[in-house]
């Protein structure tokens, strides 16, 4: 068998930047995306293709660890939330349990050596409805008295938007692009969007659905009531305010595109219905009708909030694309003239010729060697010899000589010992 080293010129790694396109339908707390049949759950991304069809959740694969007879995973660490008890000659592996109001945690370290956990096998988008608060609870270890607290009161000094506050710093980037992005006033440029505004509307896309950023100017969002678009936005200026196109805030900023976070803001709460009010009850069956706004759209998008009796008036539609790159290295392999032209397949000798034998009581003794077969064709006469050879297949190999990769011809490609071919393969990486 041949093989080749490749040369410096031969080899070369491209990157392709791609943007794949999503179309997002939200109907009655399910989306689909780019028009899929949702299998289970709220839908959304499949996060591992082999769970793509298992709609059984005991089929579905999970993610786990082997750990060895000595248990060194568990025993890197002092403080392992994964094992409530676990004695060694060196460790002992309470006190953080101790001190934890958790029940995930492992009561001892089980016999089977395999620890399999769970996830949620599809990567959903979603809303949440936020307002300004004053009070809110938390919870944090003190360390000063070792003890783990929980659903402490804590006062703001001022009413503010906790959520969009914590984006302040991530916000400041885009400043550059509108003056929309600044979430606290400064004496030059006005804006207070913490402490201003009463309610925001966050849709949070996962990293998974637009790998490295979202693509400029992609962003539309169509709002509908019993099936009829009442309004819609989109990014149409590509500086990240959602601007509106249809419906009563056409024309007017609804909200911004947070570009490499994937977070949509909406901070609107201009009424998008014309004529008699719909009373759809969007903050659940226990609260009073809302006015149709952006502020509600994609409610019961993994928000935790009931679909009501109305509910099934309102479907809303998202599209985006996103920013991915892919990193492939191009090869160039080259059967030179001269080379190539030998094959040990039985059928590159002539099979039909008679070798001399003997043949007695016991062995039987063949002398001399098959020809090489002579495949090359004439119309009407037999052709002179020519040593030819059929490429199917390139093997590439890695530095320890490891198959890692085979290119097959679609037709295998003629070579006589006058011929010479590049073949040019890519490989994604």
């Amino acid at each position: 068998m041949h093989r080749f080293e490749f040369k410096p010129d031969d080899l070369f790694v491209n990157r392709l930047k791609t943007y794949p396109e999503y179309n997002v339908f939200i109907y009655q707390a399910q989306m689909h995306v780019n028009r899929d049949t949702r299998i289970s759950g709220s839908g959304g991304l499949v996060v591992y293709d082999v769970n793509t069809n298992r709609t059984d959740s005991a089929d579905k694969i999970s993610p786990f660890v082997v750990s060895g007879s000595d248990k060194p995973i568990f025993k890197s660490q002092v403080y392992n939330p994964m094992v409530k008890n676990f004695s060694s000659d060196q460790y002992f592996i309470n006190l953080y349990a101790q001190r934890l109001f958790s029940n995930d945690k492992l009561p001892s370290y089980p016999n089977d050596p395999t620890l399999t956990s769970s996830y949620g096998f599809e990567s959903p988008i979603k809303r949440k409805l936020t307002s300004r608060s004053q009070l809110t609870t938390m919870d944090y270890y003190n360390v000063t008295s070792g003890v783990a607290m929980a659903n402490v009161p804590h006062i703001y000094k001022e009413p503010h938007n906790v959520t969009a506050s914590a984006l302040q710093n991530v916000a400041k980037k885009y400043t550059t692009l509108s003056d929309h992005f600044i979430f606290t006033s400064t004496d030059f440029r006005s804006r207070d969007l913490v402490y201003d505004n009463n309610d925001i509307n966050f849709i949070f896309i996962p990293n998974m659905y637009y790998g490295s950023t979202i693509k400029k100017g992609s962003v539309e969002l169509n709002y509908y009531i019993t099936g009829s678009k009442i309004a819609s936005c989109a990014d149409i200026n590509h500086n990240g305010t959602l601007i509106g196109t249809t419906g009563s805030t056409s024309g007017s900023v609804v909200g911004l595109v947070l570009y490499d976070e994937g977070i949509i803001m909406l901070t609107s709460s201009v009424s998008l219905e014309t004529g008699p009010s719909l009373s759809i009850q969007y903050k659940g069956p226990t609260n009073p009708a809302q006015i149709s706004s952006w502020l509600y759209y994609g409610t019961t998008l993994n928000d935790g909030i009931p679909i009501t009796s109305r509910s099934h008036m309102a479907s809303y539609d998202l599209n985006f694309k996103g920013t991915s790159y892919v990193n492939t290295m191009t090869m160039f392999a080259h059967a030179r003239k001269g080379h190539l032209n030998h094959s040990n397949n039985p059928t590159y000798r002539d099979l039909e010729f008679t070798r001399s034998y003997t043949t007695g009581s016991g062995r039987t003794f063949l002398e001399g060697e098959s020809p090489i077969a002579n495949v090359v064709s004439a119309s009407y006469v037999s052709a002179s010899f020519e040593k030819t050879t059929y490429i199917s297949k390139v093997h590439i190999y890695d530095e320890d000589g490891n198959l890692i990769a085979i290119t097959s011809m679609a037709k295998p490609v003629k070579k006589t010992l006058n011929d010479e071919f590049t073949f040019k393969m890519k490989l994604d990486l």
